[in-house]
């Protein structure tokens, strides 16, 4: 029997964990090859044959097969968290890795994939809360920037979000969050991925991908949920078979609150309905529409106040070195107007195809048109009056300890389409397995973009203690509106490659050139063109990426990548004017990792290191207003690890720890923060789940989950500090009937208060985090 073999668990472990920690390279697995020679000279065992075969993405038809987009079954497998299913490994071929179909083991980067499995065991609403359990990821945000996302060091417009697999402009400008239930899954990829998706992307990318209709046989389910703050979740999926090579899937969901924040009211929206035909295994059309209305929360934030002036404070939230605090009176408190509006429309029609001409050859086609009319209208900056030297809009003095608000609105029209093709080509090379991937895409987008503010500094103020909605205006300088429109225009070329030198060693390499105009238009309130502050502009960034995977063993692989990501600033373009973008950002990372998963897949860990320079940043230094600052710098590691030591427990968790620091950095004129910490990024994250499941015998399973995110800085210029925090989730699951689960959650059981996000746009206020939550759902796949 090999010592490898389920019979010998406990050495196994310990040996696949000494193999990941980090000083596990070429020398260190010698030893377990020359003590273990037959489980590196076959396979593990007869369960394990198949994964041994896969650890080799070029072994054949079959596996050309089996790495097809659409023409197969989804590309995405179960995370394996729970005590269910199937595990998987690192075997799994998600999208967000490329065009080329390698493993998640062999894919030069690091990877999360959380399918809606773990979506509906953890309770997600949307897209963004499963994104936070990722290892190293955080997310935040106001209504005017909502599903922020940070990863390595980076956020706002420095970190891709992606539809489907499709690009739709700036995140915080033009993303809206997405109903979960809708998702077959979230996927997510760390670092700079300019070579396969464009623009934006230096922190990660994080990619929603849609459920799929079922040839075979009818699906249904549906989920109910309510819960604290009168928050209700509900959703309807229903595939269906209509003849042997069509099926029909339609899913719809519904989600709406009082919010945590009295007052603050999200609701969504989503339908999401896809046709499938497949009248062969050579050829898939996938037609998809996806419908979303929503209205965001309409919180800003809890205003700074001095210490002196704020009369009982709620400690544990922050440190200022201006002696600022946020005062109890003030917790939970909703500043906005009685009529806020922050609300969108969607409509988004996308078309794949996919092609097998041959054994060796597959064709991929995706396009798509995207209609978004989006509307803000609020009070979105609050800031506490000190002196009586402040009046409204309205000429009336300010008195000393009220809230000065602003008014701001802003009215978006959307409108791009867009089209991928690539080809996909398996041959040799002076007999070396090659697979290579050419492709070209275009999109154009046009944004229109309507905004109106009052004149005055402050358009009214409302008592710190007992705030006055009061209405959304207008007021004197809000009308006529300023006219921005914009249009993109962006045309590329890639190329993928993976060219296995040896059978343990394979170079994978990519490169991407675009062309790429932009004309950035502003109008006068009076209508006159400003040639002032319009520009056009003409740009050809080439990136690339190229690294090597090495198997130490048959599970268990090394890999480096260089990328690179030549591509538009970090912030968002759409606010940019003449002189405020003059070139574009200039980013390099260089990461090692190792990937490994033994025991049929029950045990698998991933260890990444990485280190990012990006050049020429440009920062958004207020609500209207941008500018090109200098650079900034991270470096840190992530590790990740799952353990399933028997059907009825699992553990799962990660850690991450980043040092982002800014080079060179002026984000204002009277400001230096060289040297100075990237607001909203932690230190340390760690998140940690187990899962306990038919304890005693019974028809429950027990889960529990633990997240930790350490201090951060919530200002450029380092004087605000937001404490770190730790929250604990439970939950309960009653197998109620075979297809019936009940659901009791329990999330933030310590009723933390923490400080979630401080908006650097918005640097008079913070965002509150969610306080303890309680919710019951049942859920039905009938």
């Amino acid at each position: 029997m090999s010592p490898f073999s389920s019979s010998r668990p406990g050495l196994l472990a310990g040996i696949s964990l000494l193999a990941l920690s980090p000083f596990a390279l070429s020398p260190v697995a010698l030893p377990f090859q020359s003590l273990f020679p037959r489980a590196c000279a076959q396979p593990l065992s007869r369960a394990n044959t198949g994964a041994r075969a896969s650890t080799h993405d070029l072994r054949g038809r079959a596996e050309s097969a089996a790495t097809s987009d659409a023409i197969t079954a989804p590309e995405e497998s179960d995370e394996i968290i729970t005590a269910h299913g199937t595990p998987s490994g690192l075997q799994s071929r998600p999208a967000i890795g490329g065009r080329l179909g390698l493993t998640e083991q062999h894919t030069p980067a690091s990877l999360s994939v959380i399918t809606q499995k773990t979506i509906a065991l953890r309770g997600y609403t949307h897209a963004e809360d499963a994104a936070d359990f990722a290892p190293g990821v955080t997310s935040g945000g106001s209504p005017g920037n909502p599903a922020q996302l940070m990863m390595r060091g980076f956020s706002g417009n420095q970190v891709l979000i992606l539809r489907d697999g499709f690009y739709f402009g700036p995140t915080t400008m033009v993303n809206r969050p997405a109903n979960a239930f809708n998702l077959a899954s979230v996927q997510i990829m760390k670092g700079p991925s300019s070579v396969l998706f464009g623009q934006g992307a230096v922190g990660g990318t994080m990619d929603m991908r849609y459920k799929r209709p079922d040839l075979e046989r009818i699906r249904a389910e549906a989920l109910v949920s309510y819960g604290s703050f009168n928050s209700w979740n509900a959703g309807f999926g229903l595939s269906v078979p209509l003849a042997k090579t069509l099926a029909l899937r339609s899913d719809f969901s519904r989600t709406s609150s009082d919010g945590y924040v009295k007052g603050a009211n999200p609701r969504s929206n989503d339908w999401t309905t896809t046709l499938l035909w497949q009248p062969g295994h050579d050829f898939a059309a996938r037609l998809s529409i996806d419908y979303l209305t929503d209205s965001l929360s309409t919180y800003y934030g809890t205003p700074l106040v001095p210490k002196s002036m704020a009369g009982p404070v709620q400690g544990g939230l922050l440190h200022s070195a201006d002696g600022l605090a946020i005062s109890k009176a003030s917790l939970w408190r909703n500043y906005n107007v009685s009529d806020p509006r922050a609300s969108s429309v969607n409509a988004l029609p996308t078309l794949h195809l996919d092609w097998k001409v041959s054994p060796g050859l597959t064709l991929h086609d995706k396009a798509y048109f995207l209609y978004a009319k989006r509307r803000w209208n609020n009070a979105e900056t609050y800031t506490y009056i000190r002196t009586p030297d402040d009046a409204d809009s309205a000429g009336r003095p300010i008195p000393p300890g009220e809230i000065g608000r602003d008014r701001f609105y802003v009215y978006q029209n959307q409108h791009q389409v867009g089209d991928a093709l690539d080809l996909r080509y398996d041959h040799r090379i002076l007999g070396v397995r090659n697979r290579v991937v050419v492709g070209a895409d275009a999109y154009y987008l046009r944004f229109i973009r309507n905004r109106g503010f009052p004149s005055a500094t402050y358009a009214d103020s409302v008592s710190l203690t007992d705030p006055e909605a009061g209405v959304s205006g207008p007021f004197p300088g809000e009308y006529p509106f300023r006219k921005s429109p914009t249009t993109m225009v962006d045309a590329g070329i890639f190329v993928e490659d993976t060219l296995e030198l040896r059978k343990s060693l394979r170079l994978v390499g990519g490169f991407r050139y675009d062309w790429l105009s932009l004309d950035r238009q502003n109008y006068k309130q009076n209508g006159a063109y400003d040639s002032a502050t319009s520009f056009k502009g003409h740009y050809t960034p080439g990136n690339f990426r190229i690294g090597p995977v090495y198997d130490l063993l048959p599970n268990l692989s090394l890999y480096g990548v260089y990328t690179t990501a030549e591509d538009p600033p970090g912030s968002n373009l759409f606010l940019a004017n003449r002189g405020q973008f003059t070139r574009l950002s200039r980013t390099r990372q260089g990461e090692i990792g190792i990937k490994g998963h033994t025991l049929s897949g029950r045990l698998v860990s991933t260890l990444a290191f990485f280190d990012i320079r990006r050049r020429h940043i440009l920062v958004q230094t207020g609500q209207d207003a941008v500018s090109t600052a200098g650079t900034q710098n991270a470096r840190g590691v992530e590790w990740s690890g799952m353990w399933r030591p028997d059907k009825a427990l699992s553990l799962s968790g990660n850690v991450a720890y980043t040092h982002a620091r800014y080079g060179r950095f002026f984000p204002s004129p009277q400001l230096d923060a060289s040297g100075n910490q990237v607001p909203d990024v932690p230190s340390l994250t760690a998140n940690l789940w187990g899962v306990w499941s038919s304890p005693l015998a019974l028809p429950v399973d027990l889960g529990a989950g633990l997240r930790y995110v350490s201090a951060r800085k919530g200002d450029y210029a380092n004087r605000l500090t937001l404490n770190d925090y730790a929250l604990v989730n439970l939950f309960v699951a009653w197998h109620a009937r075979e297809n019936i689960t009940v659901f009791g959650r329990i999330d933030n059981v310590g009723d933390k208060k923490y400080v979630q996000w401080a908006d650097t746009s918005y640097p008079s206020q913070i965002l509150l985090g969610t306080p303890r939550a309680f919710s019951v759902s049942i859920r039905m796949p009938l």
